[in-house]
């Protein structure tokens, strides 16, 4: 089967090639990052003066290599004298004190490092600050709208623009979804098993989770409160008065371990008069939407909690800062930034008789020149109003530029 390109994600990195840095990926597993990892030293080997080194720590010919001694001295045992060296290590959390031997390699300048990782603290340890000044990092996500009607053509039935945008919310953007044509069962049950190897490789395995029940249920409560403010604190209440024997610090250890592994990601909100991140509020969102659904089942009253998180996401995917606004006690759903860039999102899934004016509100009273967009799925809204673009979802997430 061919592999599709990410050009997005692939001009990212190749500004970076050949650099003495070494570049990190990081993302949810199943996202792509192997794929891109696999395109980006097939770029470099078509050279002809390459010797790629390729690590892929989820083999168990290579369970040796987590020992640090020995993955070093493999390395530098697999160097070619006279070459280009390039290493390639998936997973690169699997090794232990990885950060120790990777320092060394930078600073030996053997060769050009590139490392994939499931695990969004990839670099926060105490060994990572060694490496500070010295990586070039990048966040990979599952396949954006665009991405996806690429992977329909190539691999997929035709679909009309309407067909895949429902398809798209209906299942998400993992690759494996959409490599071939297979029914609502077989998808949710594919979904279901990379949550399941997260959760139990990037989570329990290595926190030495005991409670899975207890992670199961909190993931299931972010599920369930997409597009809403989450308290953790609250969190807890409800978990408490299900279970008296869970303890808040099991709680917040277990949410951080999510966002640890990539499943969920954490919105701050951002007051736009006084322009500071608050720390009181935030919201929840998922790696995936298909997630969700794996979870909880597809459920046709939430898309408006759907199209808040696919539109996050593909912020994110973009290379932009997001937020949540606050804009004077009005909530702006989305605040994204990129090199002093700033975009504006409303997202409203129908509006309702008499809503119009407060679905644009918030909206109206940001004094900037910034776009602002109202982003919807009722199809009788569309246009200029006051400055603000109202478009539909399908519209507004095939956009190149904003």
């Amino acid at each position: 089967m061919m592999d599709i390109e990410r050009p997005e994600y692939l001009k990212r990195i190749a500004d970076f090639i050949g650099n003495p840095n070494a570049k990190v990926v990081t993302g949810v597993r199943r996202c792509g990052k192997s794929t891109l990892m696999r395109q980006v030293s097939e770029r470099i080997s078509s050279g002809g003066d390459a010797n790629v080194i390729y690590i892929d720590m989820e083999l168990m010919a290579n369970r040796h290599l987590r020992d640090t001694d020995r993955f070093y001295g493999h390395v530098k045992d697999s160097l070619a004298e006279g070459k280009r060296n390039a290493l390639f290590v998936d997973e690169v959390q699997e090794v232990a004190e990885w950060e120790s031997a990777v320092r060394s390699l930078i600073a030996e300048g053997v060769c050009d490092i590139y490392l994939t990782g499931s695990n969004s603290r990839l670099l926060s340890s105490e060994y990572a600050t060694y490496l500070s000044g010295r990586i070039n990092t990048m966040e990979m996500l599952p396949l954006s709208f665009r991405e996806c009607r690429m992977f329909n053509d190539a691999f997929c039935s035709p679909r009309t623009d309407g067909e895949l945008l429902w398809k798209f919310i209906e299942t998400g953007g993992f690759p494996l979804v959409w490599l071939r044509e297979q029914g609502d069962t077989s998808t949710y049950l594919t979904l279901r098993d990379i949550l399941n190897t997260v959760k139990t490789v990037d989570i329990i395995k290595r926190y030495g989770v005991r409670d899975s029940d207890l992670l199961d249920r909190i993931f299931a409560f972010i599920c369930g409160n997409l597009g809403n403010y989450t308290s953790l604190n609250n969190m807890y209440n409800v978990l408490h008065t299900e279970d008296r024997g869970v303890s808040r610090s099991t709680v917040y250890s277990y949410v951080d371990h999510l966002e640890s592994a990539c499943l969920v990601h954490k919105a701050r909100v951002y007051d736009l008069k006084g322009k500071r991140l608050l720390s009181e509020r935030y919201k929840y969102f998922l790696a995936d939407i298909g997630l969700k659904h794996a979870t909880l089942g597809y459920r046709f009253d939430d898309i408006p909690g759907h199209m808040e998180n696919i539109l996050y996401l593909d912020m994110r995917a973009r290379g932009y800062d997001v937020w949540v606004g606050d804009n004077s006690g009005k909530e702006v759903d989305i605040v994204a930034e990129r090199l002093g860039r700033r975009v504006y999102i409303q997202s409203v899934y129908r509006f309702s008789e008499g809503a119009v004016k407060r679905e644009f509100e918030g909206l109206r009273g940001i004094d900037d020149n910034h776009p602002k967009y109202v982003v919807t799925m009722d199809e009788h809204m569309r246009g200029n109003v006051d400055g603000i673009i109202c478009c539909g979802l399908d519209e507004f997430l095939m956009k190149e530029e904003f």
